[in-house]
């Protein structure tokens, strides 16, 4: 730990000073933050049960609450050799870094493997997150490196954030029309998984067509998903997703009122040398219309994932997850708990009688429809409160099961102590719902609430 930062400060103390001398400018960005958090029923979003079972469980009085404190410290160098090319890079420190924890590998120390690996939060000290080359042109702007990554297109609503090695190329603006068009390694399998395949690999291409004018934005993301990492095994697989992303924002001529949309259709098919084949076919959306006027904002907003009752046959039908980046609410979309996209990669619950942890026979996904409401309103511009309500219910269910994951009302308030320095204080209620009580709906469970505050510096 002392000994990176000695070399991290090194490095930043030697490039003050050799890049007036290089003609290389050099801006700083970033944050440090504090935050503390308590959540009453740690066990109440637990999909569990052991070897055997892996069922929505939250005996009553069994949960254990959470609470502890983490701190992040988040660095953006960015050299400018010219005008038209740069350098962009991210060092992180302490990645949300339970205090008084001795890890300094791995997961963050946590409730559970969910929470503690959100946005790829790791223990280590110091993680180099990004360096990337973007070089703009009269043609365009080209990115190559190490960048913001995953599904990132439109809205946060299906957006999961993470670095990834990409190719991206943007094209200038053509009368409010734009094209973007990448390609993302995800794994790198010829090389090194042993067996010597040509193209034992997991890629991801992409585009974005969208147009913008006032008042209105449209767009269109085609991505395929290109997974032949299981070509490098005995049970030989070739995995295709075709998923295609729409989105809509509108404002009225006075920015009065909006509407924000977004629609995911995942498409493709597993092909396997033994045994079935098997076919995607799920979808998501999301939907928001809102009203500002003068201080206040208020807002009623749909998010919606496929779920799959039928885990033995051979189409899958679980939509694109709702991403770790959408949280309109405390503990249902929470980093922390997240339960509305619990547990299985943002698709919604397992649900199962008996058998293995293998999505099969007599097995559901449940995805998951959320409703909510919520309003912001600026006191004055250093304060700002917020409150919101929220439900979610299983899209999919097995006969045992209810659907009602839980009903959530949360408050909140930030206060921009300086221009540079904030503090937020959350606080969620959830009543949780009858799905967590298994099959049957008779196991006893218990209701939650979180709270949360951080102070930021930002520079």
């Amino acid at each position: 730990m002392k000994k990176g930062l000695i070399i991290i400060a090194a490095a930043l103390f030697v490039a003050a000073m050799v890049l007036p001398a290089m003609a290389v400018d050099m801006s700083l960005s970033g944050f440090y933050r504090v935050r503390g958090f308590y959540q009453s029923n740690g066990d109440s979003d637990d999909v569990s049960g052991g070897a055997t079972t892996h069922r929505v469980t939250a005996t009553d009085n069994v949960g254990s609450p959470d609470a502890y404190w983490d701190h992040m410290l988040q660095l953006n160098p960015v050299f400018k050799v010219a005008d038209n090319l740069k350098l962009v890079t991210r060092v992180s420190m302490f990645n949300n870094q339970m205090w008084g924890s001795s890890q300094t590998t791995g997961v963050v120390a946590g409730k559970d493997a969910l929470s503690a690996n959100h946005f790829n939060d790791t223990a280590e000290n110091i993680i180099f997150n990004r360096a990337y080359i973007e070089w703009a042109t009269p043609k365009g702007t080209l990115k190559i490196g190490r960048m913001a990554g995953n599904y990132t297109f439109f809205l946060p609503f299906g957006n999961t954030e993470l670095d990834a090695d990409r190719i991206v190329y943007a094209s200038p603006n053509y009368d409010g029309f734009n094209v973007v068009l990448g390609h993302e390694k995800r794994v790198e399998g010829s090389v090194t998984d042993g067996y010597n395949h040509a193209d034992a690999d997991h890629d991801r291409y992409f585009a974005i067509l969208s147009y913008a004018c006032p008042g209105l934005y449209v767009g269109y993301a085609p991505d395929w998903y290109r997974d032949e990492t299981y070509a490098s095994t005995s049970a030989t697989a070739s995995i295709n997703k075709y998923n295609h992303n729409f989105c809509l924002k509108l404002n009225d001529p006075t920015n009065t009122y909006f509407f924000e949309g977004e629609l995911q259709l995942r498409k493709g098919e597993k092909d396997n040398d033994t045994g079935l084949d098997y076919d995607y076919d799920g979808m998501g959306y999301y939907a928001a219309a809102g009203m500002r006027k003068g201080p206040l904002t208020v807002a009623i907003a749909t998010a919606f994932c496929s779920g799959d009752d039928n885990g033995s046959d051979t189409d899958y039908k679980a939509g694109t997850p709702l991403g770790l980046d959408f949280q309109p609410l405390y503990i249902l979309t929470g980093d922390k708990s997240n339960i509305a996209t619990n547990s299985e990669g943002g698709y919604g619950y397992y649900l199962q009688n008996a058998g293995g942890m293998t999505y099969g026979t007599d097995q559901t996904l449940t995805g998951v429809q959320a409703y909510l409401i919520c309003a912001d309103y600026v006191v004055d511009p250093q304060l700002t409160v917020h409150g919101a309500l929220g439900m979610a219910y299983a899209d999919k269910t097995m006969a045992t099961y209810d659907d009602e994951i839980g009903t959530e009302l949360d408050l909140g308030l930030k206060y921009q102590i300086m221009s540079n320095l904030a503090y937020e204080l959350h606080a969620g209620y959830l009543w949780t719902g009858d799905l967590f009580k298994g099959a049957g709906a008779t196991t006893a469970v218990d209701n939650m609430y979180q709270i949360d505050h951080s102070l930021t510096l930002s520079f």
